[in-house]
């Protein structure tokens, strides 16, 4: 994935372990070719940083408003 498209927000798949995460940080230089992304693992509290290129977006419908996608959070159900 290209640090480009990268945003805070955006939900990725995980390839080297195939869970779903949220992006919470913008991608940091670790060198010339690598950089870092901060994330989520969704239903977790576990925070990793992640090399870009083993990130894959989720598709635009399993995307949250904000970046763009057509997922919704339903408030009732967020608060338990």
């Amino acid at each position: 994935m290209k640090t480009s498209d990268i945003c805070i927000g955006l939900r990725v798949r995980v390839l080297s372990n195939d869970l779903t995460a949220v992006v919470v940080g913008t991608p940091e230089f670790y060198k010339s070719n690598t950089s870092l992304t901060r994330i989520k693992y969704e239903n977790s509290t576990r925070y990793e940083h992640m090399i870009n290129h083993q990130l894959e977006p989720l598709p635009l419908s399993q995307q949250y408003e904000g970046v763009g996608g057509e997922l919704t959070v339903d408030k009732e159900t967020e608060n338990g």
